[in-house]
């Protein structure tokens, strides 16, 4: 991993230390009077730009005013609600790890095999 390729060299803001993923980067408008939700896919970032945004998490009973500029962290399956705070449309962007769309399943398939073949040896063991 010593050797990434430079086109996905960025390095992470919060670890000196560390290279960050690439990541996905959506910007979209929050109309004013409207309500959003979403839940993030994985670990996110929220920013507000041009107007603050009202957001709420639904577990907790704080509000959250993100000011222009400001960032809010979202925990990957958290479900957030956002709103304008203004009587204008409000600009926003959340920003995701980009994770390539093959390498889900084939995670998933490599865990499986893992489990399988970790029974299968448990069971010789036994035997």
């Amino acid at each position: 991993m010593d050797q990434a390729s430079s086109l996905f060299v960025r390095p992470d803001r919060r670890r000196p230390d560390a290279i960050a993923l690439p990541t996905v980067v959506i910007r979209f408008a929050v109309a004013p009077r409207t309500t959003l939700s979403w839940r993030a896919p994985r670990d996110a970032e929220v920013r507000a730009h041009g107007a603050p945004l009202w957001i709420t998490r639904p577990p907790s009973v704080d509000d959250y005013w993100v000011q222009p500029g400001d960032v809010l962290r979202v925990a990957r399956g958290e479900r957030i609600w956002l709103s304008a705070d203004d009587d204008r449309p409000a600009e926003a962007s959340i920003t995701i790890a980009y994770v390539p769309g093959g390498d889900r399943l084939r995670r998933a398939l490599a865990q499986a095999r893992r489990l399988l073949v970790g029974r299968w040896r448990t069971r010789e063991a036994r035997e």
